[in-house]
């Protein structure tokens, strides 16, 4: 009787202890894995590419101003306005762009500086520089402002890469900023929402 007694006894002792355990490791005591955050999609960023550029002669306007391409000529060499002959650097050639601009405006309008012109041959853009090309007016050397009903002709000189051909150029206006950055990101550049005017070069 003793025997099983102790039998008994160590049985409901053992049983007491597995109970016991697993008591403990249902608790908040037990380990509980952490979860892993699943990554946050990233926003599409809006990539925008340059307008269509428009013929040759087409006009746009701009803030009261009517702006035009009338001409883009190529040359290797240009007789300058005190007549000596003025040739590009090695493995260059100059582009001169004719532009039209009139005010069209009730009042006085700011000339757009030089800087907001380019033209632009695959993904290089090139700034203008002064020309002072006998019998053709130079538009870095004309006054900054344009009086009611006032039109300017004159011309732009770019040195460009002797390689270029008219039909891979084209002539951009740039009224609010004066870089153009090839597609675009709206949200890296601060120009990217400003207006560009895209000219082909090729008649």
């Amino acid at each position: 009787m003793t025997k099983i007694l102790i039998l008994v006894l160590s049985f409901l002792l053992g049983l007491l202890t597995v109970t016991a355990c697993s008591s403990c490791s249902s608790t908040g005591n037990a380990v509980v894995p952490t979860s892993i955050p699943s990554p946050t999609p990233r926003a599409a960023v809006e990539n925008k590419t340059l307008p269509t550029p428009a013929p040759l002669g087409q006009m746009i306007v701009y803030d009261d101003l009517q702006v035009v391409m009338s001409e883009a000529e190529v040359t290797t060499s240009y007789l300058t306005e005190y007549g000596s002959e003025r040739e590009p650097s090695a493995g260059q050639k100059f582009i001169w762009i004719h532009i039209l601009i009139k005010n069209i405006s009730q009042s006085e309008q700011i000339l757009p500086a030089a800087e907001h012109f380019s033209v632009l041959y695959d993904s290089a853009e090139f700034k203008p520089t002064y020309g002072h090309r006998k019998d053709h007016t130079d538009y870095t050397s004309l006054n900054t402002s344009m009086s009611m009903g006032q039109e300017v002709d004159a011309w732009l000189r770019f040195d460009i890469p002797a390689t270029a051909e008219l039909q891979e150029l084209q002539f951009a206006f740039l009224p609010e900023s004066s870089q153009v950055s090839f597609d675009f990101s709206s949200s890296e550049y601060f120009w990217a929402d400003h207006p560009i005017y895209l000219w082909s070069c090729m008649p």
